[in-house]
């Protein structure tokens, strides 16, 4: 029915999630639209593909194997009728020092007899030059009860892969429309 327009836009959202990705307010809002907009997608599968025989069971076995279907449904349910979305924020910072150490050096040429030709010193640098790199200030987001390692944005993508694989087998079986 409507469901490939609503996955577009549930991409739209994950595309702002990326882009605000630093900012933890954005990150919220924009989290929080894009579990509505792929929520959508389900929802609009399964008012479609309960009309047809056989289409509810499609329905409730792919979202009942997938862990992230199910993962992502959930958190779409608790953001909508108990609390926001708040994934775990971790920040690292990285400092950088560069420091440019030289000492002299020393080349000797010889023939090829073993006989001294030529020998020049570099002059050394007494004392290091150092220059300032700001520090690198990184977000990164998790969902503390997801069981794996996945961050957010691998997690939200997985989750739009999933979705489009799901709409893509249901209007290959005659379940839904698109």
């Amino acid at each position: 029915m409507h469901e490939l327009i609503k996955l577009e836009e549930s991409r739209y959202f994950y595309s702002m999630i990326c882009k605000e990705f630093q900012n933890s307010n954005f990150l919220a809002y924009n989290l929080s639209a894009f579990l509505a907009a792929a929520r959508s997608v389900l929802q609009y599968a399964l008012k479609e593909a309960k009309t047809k025989s056989g289409g509810k069971h499609w329905y409730d076995t792919k979202v009942s194997v997938s862990p992230i279907l199910s993962f992502f449904k959930d958190k779409r349910d608790i953001n909508i009728h108990e609390e926001p979305v708040k994934p775990l924020k971790h920040t690292g910072i990285t400092l950088v020092e560069t420091v440019r150490v030289s000492e002299s050096i020393t080349v000797t040429k010889y023939d090829a007899s073993g006989n001294l030709l030529d020998e020049s010193t570099s002059e050394s640098i007494t004392e290091p030059e150092k220059s300032y790199i700001p520090p690198i200030v990184t977000h990164h987001y998790q969902f503390v009860d997801w069981p794996g390692n996945e961050d957010v944005l691998t997690l939200s993508q997985m989750y739009l892969d999933e979705l489009k694989r799901m709409v893509d087998d249901g209007i290959a079986r005659g379940f839904i429309t698109g």
